[in-house]
């Protein structure tokens, strides 16, 4: 194996991915994971990825390689990284920085698969027209749903890293700046949440453990995902704080004292979470769970419009919209912006001005002129 490995004096290995079952042997080379060559040059370690995930092209890159030429001289031919190669980097990067989740995984997958679909091995090989034409192909709305755009902000991200580690001369991302007419345009619908008698009414016909996840969603604004992590180090007397999986920005919101007792009388560290069980396998389960209730309850919701509820509840009643921002952990941009109509404290402040502006005209409180006093 040792001489199978190398190609003269370098040796060729694999740098495997989290979930390949050979991830602990570097030497095996025969799985589809990324390929790296080592050699020594002024006495100098030097590792290089090859940019090919099989062992007989490495092979190739190793045989055509100058190895007395500096890293960055070498191989000025070579067609690249693949495709797959590439994401799989990607992928490593963004785990090794904290920035894992589900949505650049599927994202990258769906890419290769087009890829190979469509005859691109290499990554150069992706032009502007080949990007906009994967673009094409993502399976979201874009008339009133934002899911396109987000969507594509992570696989432009992708395209942004590999021109700025080098692997693309050129970003083959459309600059919306330069051409405005490949902006993702959506219109974002006016949020309606639920009534209060909606919501009683799923409450009541929820049951155990449903209901208690209902209730915490219902008191808290948290998203399903947060509220299925939702443990007891997170949880100080009445106080729930934390930061949210999707963002990461802080949230700190306080529930009623008898529904933290509820919570506290649980069994383990997670009041929501099964051992064994997937975090993705738990919010499917328990979205699955409340979408039963609500037809139960013959009542037209999703578990986010707990979200809804409960700022637009706050806001009603003059919380500062700085404070329900903290509470759920959002922006208070992003608040005024999408809970523009429930803002109670912006009402307010309106109809005082207005008030102000009526005195000042010699009006009465209401507009009407004041009638003259009768001596």
């Amino acid at each position: 194996m040792a001489n199978k490995l190398r190609v003269g004096s370098v040796r060729i290995y694999s740098r495997h991915s989290q979930d390949c079952k050979h991830k602990k042997d570097a030497a095996h080379i025969d799985c589809r994971c990324p390929k790296w060559v080592q050699y020594q040059l002024d006495k100098k370690q030097i590792r290089k990825s090859t940019g090919v995930c099989t062992f007989s092209e490495a092979k190739k890159f190793a045989q055509n390689m100058d190895w007395g030429k500096a890293p960055e001289e070498c191989n000025e031919e070579s067609p690249g990284k693949t495709v797959e190669f590439a994401v799989k980097d990607w992928l490593a990067f963004r785990e090794v920085n904290g920035l894992g989740s589900d949505k650049p995984k599927l994202l990258g997958r769906r890419l290769v698969e087009w890829c190979d679909e469509n005859g691109v091995v290499y990554l150069n090989e992706l032009t502007s027209h080949k990007v906009v034409q994967f673009r094409t192909s993502l399976p979201y709305k874009t008339k009133t749903s934002s899911s396109l755009k987000v969507h594509w902000s992570i696989m432009a991200g992708f395209f942004g890293w590999a021109h700025g580690i080098g692997l693309l001369t050129e970003n083959p991302v459309p600059n919306t700046k330069v051409y405005p007419q490949f902006r993702i345009k959506f219109q974002k619908p006016e949020v309606v949440p639920p009534t209060k008698d909606e919501v009683e009414k799923v409450l009541a016909t929820a049951t155990g453990l449903d209901r208690l996840f209902a209730l915490v969603m219902r008191h808290t604004g948290m998203s399903i995902r947060d509220t299925t992590l939702l443990s007891r180090t997170k949880l100080t007397g009445n106080l729930i704080w934390g930061n949210r999986s999707k963002t990461k920005e802080q949230y700190r919101v306080r529930i009623p004292a008898w529904l933290a007792d509820s919570l506290a009388a649980l069994p383990g560290n997670n009041f929501f979470l099964i051992d064994g069980v997937t975090t993705r396998r738990m919010v499917q389960r328990w979205e699955k769970s409340l979408r039963r209730v609500f037809k139960t309850a013959t009542v037209k919701m999703s578990p986010h419009k707990f979200r809804h509820f409960f700022i637009s509840e706050q806001l009603a009643a003059g919380t500062p919209v700085e404070a329900v921002a903290l509470m759920v952990g959002t922006s208070p941009q992003e608040i005024r912006k999408t809970y523009q109509h429930w803002i109670k404290e912006a009402e307010d402040r309106l109809d005082a001005l207005q008030a102000e502006v009526w005195k000042k005209q010699g009006l009465d409180s209401a507009g009407n002129p004041i009638a003259p006093t009768v001596q």
